[in-house]
């Protein structure tokens, strides 16, 4: 093996990007193409489809890189789960309490530790 071995989390991690990028850019896809055709070419379902599409490609460009241990894509995770956690304070301040937003809170502040942990820096130091 050239590095340290890919931590678990970090596997499921990358899987749920993949998985979400894949389910996005499906969205997109239908959205875009089957959407639009069935409402008259609706331009806002086309725009909407479009973005979708890109966001999941981009989500899975996400995943596959955090999978082999690109450094940009664990920063980028990083940077994804603080900005969640902040947007979960946020609609806790403006909307009052919920377990939706606590949990969201929640998960968020878990990812961004764990991507923090010393065997996660290992592996993406050695990769």
């Amino acid at each position: 093996m050239l590095g340290e071995s890919r931590p678990l989390g970090i596997t499921i991690l990358s899987a749920y990007y993949i998985l979400w990028g894949l389910a996005s850019a499906t969205w997109g896809l239908l959205t875009s193409l089957l959407g639009t055709a069935l409402v008259c070419f609706a331009q806002g379902l086309l725009a909407s489809g479009i973005w979708s599409l890109v966001q999941g490609v981009l989500s899975i460009v996400l995943g596959v890189s955090l999978y082999s241990g690109k450094d940009w894509a664990r920063a980028l995770v990083m940077g994804l789960a603080l900005l969640g956690a902040i947007l979960g304070v946020l609609s806790l301040v403006s909307s009052g309490p919920s377990i939706g937003a606590a949990f969201n809170i929640a998960a968020n502040v878990f990812v961004l530790l764990y991507v923090n942990s010393e065997r996660v820096k290992r592996f993406f130091a050695t990769n």
